[in-house]
């Protein structure tokens, strides 16, 4: 990568980590500790059959000032969604 982020991000933006070669049950991320930090942070890891369905671990962390819990169950629905239908 020759290039990163060089000021301070939007409230527009979230950040993603696939994480393909790993299955996890937990997982966290140091806080910058800025009062205005809203980017939310979404990771998914290394899918696995369970009792003959297809799984993936999916973390979701936000500020609770800045995402709800209703908005990010609405997002998870959302996506199991769209998973089953693929």
């Amino acid at each position: 990568q020759k290039e990163y982020f060089t000021g301070p991000l939007g409230n527009d933006v979230f950040q993603c980590s696939p994480m393909p070669w790993v299955t996890y049950t937990h997982i966290s991320h140091t806080n910058s500790g800025k009062k205005d930090n809203a980017t939310p942070l979404f990771d998914w890891g290394k899918y696995y059959e369970k009792d003959g369905r297809i799984m993936i671990p999916i973390s979701v962390q936000a500020h609770h000032s800045f995402v709800d819990g209703l908005h990010i169950g609405q997002f998870v629905e959302e996506l199991k969604r769209f998973l089953n239908e693929y």
